[in-house]
């Protein structure tokens, strides 16, 4: 992007600083896309930016984060200080460890004149910024100077840099003074993360007036931050504040490049600040070159950078673009390649303050279709490690150990099938069903996960019961035990294996499964369906029922048992769906009618909004019940919201937050609502467009078969490069052919 094109007049911006709105509107003409009329197939940098957005100190709004393959760095509210740079196994400005800690902190936070730059009215306390997929940037105005920020993360190194220019904006010289306050917190955790970015409270600090950059040493651990500024600072104030005295003529520009460190040695930390600091400039180009060779290699077979490709969408239809990069954007950011994981590559599923180490099933699930594409051996490591661990006590695994972490998910047995099916469909590795993984073959890790149910049905109900909130939902207090989401995971899953295990001669076991998964659909109808409502009920331990409208029912008993519903069951739930799920630009977790809605407001799970894969998985189950136009309509407002950068945790319907720029607002990391900033799982929109629009199913054994609904976005759309068993096809409303 040109400077230019990042400039903000001051006109516009006094204009915007006097608005009364919470949240300001900008012009549609700022928008990254507004003008496009060329949608690449292989995209760059700048064509996945994110829209330009305004806003003040005092909303509530979800802060960009920039990432390389090591870890990621996120902004705080103001033009240059950032927050929880998390390398692991290092951690900087995370959350120190001592009494009355005041959560993760901040660094290079800027006061002009002695003052916090935030308190400098009006203006100080007003920000633009804009998400790109290597960097973010900023801006903002204040007693007449415009600073402007951009972050990025160089590539393959420990570091975060920030370029940061002050312009004089008065038709006079001016003198000032600015300081960049410091804060480390440095630490190197080897063990498992969980909550947060580790941080150590008593950090020795060491001024090393040469280089003008402070050097951070942990106490506890191997590790060094080096944080320093060039130009040099005039001088040292409060231990940690870098102070500048500037003068800048009218017009004129003075630019600063922060550098911030981290090693657990002080001579390799130091090297590295002295490497980076040299040639700021150019390490910024090629750190936009190595991004956009990363986007390139996600598209193109035979590359040296993934296991796999993503095909290429090639179409003249924004909407149907904007649905496959929303999902991208998610897949890209979700990526690391530290030589600090425990099981290489990998995925993990959170991006902003909190478990920057995690891998979730039941997320990576969710988008296991396009990660098994894109990169299928990341996808067999993590489901490898899985195995091993005890995920009937844990939620995730951690990278940087290899352990798994944190109370169990009810999830877990039907997403590692999930991900282990989709992975044999994609690949034909068909020879790892006879690895042995721990003290079992694969083939038979996936039986144990298929019919683990049996062991959870202590009540004799003949369903599994899944436990208490913190197991599930965690939104929902009624969302308990014998739900039919959970339960219909069981049955696609004993069919799986159930073709798994027919295909090696195993036809009795593999009838067995079969009669036991058709009987357990029934049970799942019969005892668990309202009659003439379209929601479902769960079942207690003492025999009741609880009903509970919740779109995870809905969705997941659409996608994994379809066939054993009837037409009736199908109309009274899309009914359902539309009239108190829906919203035009996103949807609703929990029915605002549900008596639970007044437990709990996290937007991920309640009335407020919806996490971030329920839009695209609801409309794959939609697209079962009701007409393709219909569906297609509401998908072309949902693409809308990576107009904010990757698809948040989860975003609010319209009618709780306004619309940012045309699409759903992103839900902020605040509490009540605490979503983070970006979730793989936000990628099922890729998935979507994959097998469901283009209808692309990539079967075991019966080759890849398509049953397009492009009529409703773009009947000329293809898939190029579509990777299935060592081939690949185009598919396209023509159907499926070997590609050239």
């Amino acid at each position: 992007m040109s400077k230019g094109s990042w400039d903000w007049s001051r006109r516009s911006f006094l204009k915007a600083s006097l608005a009364t709105a919470t949240l300001p509107v900008i012009p549609a003409s700022v928008s990254a896309r507004a003008a496009r009329k060329h949608f690449p197939s292989i995209p760059t940098v700048q064509d996945l930016a994110a829209d330009r957005l305004v806003h003040t100190w005092r909303d509530l709004y979800n802060l960009p984060t920039t990432q390389n393959e090591l870890g990621y760095v996120q902004a705080t509210k103001s033009v240059s200080g950032l927050t929880a740079l998390s390398l692991p196994p290092f951690a900087c400005c995370g959350v120190p460890d001592m009494p009355w800690s005041p959560g993760f902190l901040i660094t290079c936070e800027v006061f002009l004149n002695g003052k916090i730059l935030l308190a400098h009215s009006p203006g100080g306390d007003r920000l633009a910024y804009q998400w790109f997929p290597h960097r973010f940037l900023r801006e903002t105005q204040a007693e007449g100077l415009k600073f402007t920020t951009e972050t990025f993360m160089p590539a393959r190194r420990r570091a975060a840099a920030q370029l940061i220019r002050v312009k004089n904006l008065a038709n006079s010289a001016q003198n000032f003074t600015l300081g960049f306050d410091m804060r480390a917190g440095v630490a190197n955790k080897t063990t498992a993360w969980f909550i947060n970015s580790p941080g150590e409270a008593d950090n020795a600090i060491h001024w090393d007036s040469n280089r003008g950059a402070l050097i951070f040493k942990a106490q506890h651990s191997p590790a060094i931050s080096v944080q320093g500024i060039t130009p040099k600072a005039n001088l040292l104030d409060y231990g940690r504040m870098l102070s500048f005295d500037v003068r800048l003529g009218p017009g004129e520009t003075k630019e600063f490049h922060y550098l911030n460190v981290v090693e657990g040695k002080a001579e390799a930390a130091l090297a590295a600040y002295d490497d980076l600091q040299s040639r700021f400039n150019e390490v910024e180009r090629e750190n936009e070159a190595s991004f956009n060779s990363l986007l390139r290699s996600a598209f193109t077979p035979g590359n040296s950078d993934f296991s796999g490709h993503l095909p290429q969408l090639e179409t003249d239809d924004e909407s149907l673009w904007n649905v496959y990069q929303a999902g991208f954007r998610n897949l890209m950011f979700a990526r690391r390649a530290s030589p600090d994981s425990k099981y290489g590559t990998t995925y993990i599923t959170l991006g902003g303050h909190v478990i920057p180490t995690l891998s979730f099933p039941w997320d990576t699930s969710l988008t296991s279709l396009s990660i098994a594409l894109l990169d299928p051996e990341a996808l067999r490591r993590l489901v490898e490690n899985w195995f091993v661990q005890d995920m009937h006590q844990h939620l995730a695994t951690d990278y940087v150990s290899g352990e798994a972490m944190g109370p169990w998910y009810a999830v877990n047995d039907m997403a590692i099938v999930r991900c282990a099916a989709n992975y044999l469909r994609v690949t034909g590795d068909f020879a790892w069903l006879d690895k042995r993984v721990g003290d079992h073959t694969t083939l038979d890790h996936m039986v144990a996960h298929a019919t683990y149910w049996k062991q959870l049905d202590k009540q004799g109900h003949g369903l599994g019961d899944y436990g208490k909130i913190e197991n599930l939902l965690e939104v929902v207090s009624t969302y308990l035990h014998d739900t039919a989401g959970m339960n219909a995971g069981n049955v696609s899953s004993m069919r799986f294996v159930a073709d798994l295990l027919e295909h090696r001669g195993d036809s009795s076991r593999a009838a067995q499964l079969r009669a036991e998964a058709k009987e357990l659909a029934q049970r799942i109808n019969d005892k668990l369906y309202v009659h003439g409502k379209g929601w479902w009920k769960c079942g207690y331990p003492d025999g009741g029922f609880v009903e509970v409208r919740h779109c995870y029912d809905f969705l997941s008993v659409l996608d994994n048992m379809a066939e054993d519903l009837t037409d009736a069951q199908k109309q009274e739930m899309s009914r359902f769906f539309w009239q108190e799920l829906h919203s035009e630009y996103w949807m609703r977790a929990l029915s605002p009618n549900d008596v639970d809605a007044t437990w709990n407001i996290r937007p991920d799970h309640s009335w407020l909004g919806a996490y971030s894969a329920w839009p695209p998985a609801t409309a794959k189950g939609l697209y079962k019940t009701d007409s393709s136009a219909r569906v297609a309509a509401w998908l072309k407002n949902l693409g809308k919201a990576g107009n904010q950068g990757p698809i948040g945790q989860a975003h609010f319907v319209e009618s709780v937050f306004p619309l940012e720029h045309g699409a759903a607002y992103k839900c902020p990391e605040d509490p009540p609502y605490i979503n983070d900033w970006c979730c793989i799982a936000g990628a099922g929109f890729t998935d979507l467009v994959i097998d469901t629009i283009f209808g692309a199913t990539p079967t075991l054994f019966d080759g890849l078969k398509a049953q397009p609904k492009l009529a409703d976005f773009d009947p000329k759309a293809r898939l190029v490069n579509l990777r299935y068993q060592s081939k690949n096809y185009v598919v396209s409303s023509k159907g499926v052919s070997v590609a050239g």
